[in-house]
């Protein structure tokens, strides 16, 4: 984000209108997420967390999906999909008060996500608390996006 130019915060700030989870934001809110998000665009497969951890990171999906695991045990030997996140869904909501991660997040898919560090969203959530209160909406932040596809029902049970 440093070296990010205002060519290339017009490009992200786009991308981030087209996502219909991201279009009732205030245009200054959403220029920050430009200025401080980074994008990743994962392999199918990837952890990005396990349960238990303590988070340093927020996303939002903006392409593919995550699968949302649980496990009673540490070995994490007996996770369970409970969910899948889709496109407009955000997570990782626990790095507001540093309590452990709920769950385990795997990429189902070849996914595309923002990301944005810990200190940089607690600064976002003190000014425009009231523009992203809907990014935490339990559970796991599922935002409103007008359709039902936002969660995809566990198709293995």
């Amino acid at each position: 984000p440093l070296e990010r130019s205002s060519e290339d915060v017009d490009i992200i700030f786009t991308r981030l209108k087209e996502v219909k989870a991201f279009e009732k934001f205030h245009p200054n809110l959403l220029h920050q997420i430009c200025l401080c998000g980074y994008y990743e665009n994962l392999e199918k497969g990837i952890t990005l967390f396990r349960q238990g951890d303590i988070g340093t990171n927020w996303y939002a999906v903006l392409a593919g999906s995550l699968d949302v695991k649980v496990s009673e045990t540490s070995s994490h030997q007996d996770a369970v999909t409970i969910c899948t996140l889709g496109i407009g869904t955000a997570f990782g909501e626990s790095i507001l008060d540093n309590t452990p991660r709920h769950a385990t997040i795997v990429t189902r898919e070849s996914s595309e996500l923002l990301r944005i560090e810990q200190k940089d969203f607690k600064a976002l959530w003190e000014k425009y608390r009231q523009y992203m209160a809907g990014l935490l909406a339990p559970p796991y932040g599922v935002m409103e996006t007008g359709s039902n596809n936002d969660r995809i029902p566990d198709k293995e049970n």
